[in-house]
């Protein structure tokens, strides 16, 4: 029997409902000893082949940390990884969950900053994308608030989005890198271009990247301190009041009160807070 024979007898003998008593003599002639293999080389096929199907999972989930280290490195990464967090119970999207924490401890890999930014954002995306859906506060909803009851309004955010820092331009690799993976015959880690450093006036602004969940859709884009400002304030509970004066300690020199309506007012646009 060839080799492609028996995978597919074995993979029919595994996934389908049947009494394998009425394939007894097929499968004890399959288990035999091997004259070639021994019982743990035999094992090692499956166990190699376990790894491998996660590493190809966990690649579909990384697509932009795969094609950035290139197949060799990208396996020892995770191989060294799955090793301390096998996977859990649960979705596969949630086989990556340490990854981040694990290669910032790395003694190679917790040394490539650029690195370890990439595995976060990819590792937000897949998480922000499996949210649960909310009810959208809406700019109708913020006219019906009594002019009264403004200074003490909290608003609650909604949980599929996140923030991140970050000092280098993610937005520009991440757009070269989409047009690299369109092209034909790529192969991963021959990426012609690096991840740079942040523009000076982005990194005044503290870098700061909004991710989010839009239809269905996963993005990121960079916003201002301004903005970084009013959501970690809303993320954090504020009232109105209080956001103001933040504000207005954060940015002294800024018209607070027009600032702070059209963060909030941007905010409700971009859908970020529930009702």
């Amino acid at each position: 029997m060839r080799w492609e024979d028996e995978q597919q007898a074995f993979w029919d003998w595994i996934t389908k409902p049947q009494d394998l008593r009425d394939s007894s003599e097929d499968i004890s002639r399959m288990f035999s000893p091997h004259r070639g293999l021994s019982q743990v080389e035999a094992l090692s096929i499956y166990n190699n082949a376990y790894h491998q199907r996660l590493i190809n999972i966990s690649a579909e989930l990384y697509p932009i940390l795969y094609h950035t280290l290139g197949d060799e490195v990208y396996t020892r990464l995770w191989l060294e990884y799955l090793a301390q967090h096998p996977p859990r119970p649960g979705p596969m999207s949630l086989l990556g969950e340490n990854l981040h924490d694990f290669a910032s401890r790395h003694s190679q890999f917790g040394g490539l900053p650029a690195m370890l930014d990439i595995i976060e954002l990819e590792t937000l995306l897949i998480a922000l994308f499996d949210r649960a859906d909310q009810t959208v506060f809406t700019l109708a909803d913020l006219q019906r608030l009594p002019a009264d009851q403004w200074p003490t309004a909290r608003w609650q955010v909604r949980d599929d989005w996140a923030l991140l820092h970050s000092e280098f331009d993610l937005e520009k690799y991440w757009a070269a890198m989409q047009k690299f993976l369109a092209s034909d015959q790529v192969q991963p880690g021959d990426v012609p271009f690096g991840v740079e450093r942040a523009s000076r006036e982005a990194l005044a602004e503290g870098n700061f990247y909004l991710v989010r969940r839009v239809q269905h859709r996963m993005q990121f884009q960079r916003i201002n301190a301004h903005m970084h400002c009013l959501l970690e304030m809303l993320r954090d509970g504020k009232d109105f009041a209080s956001i103001c004066a933040g504000l207005a300690e954060r940015f002294p020199e800024q018209d607070i009160p027009t600032l702070s309506l059209n963060l909030l007012l941007k905010a409700i646009e971009l859908e970020l807070l529930r009702r």
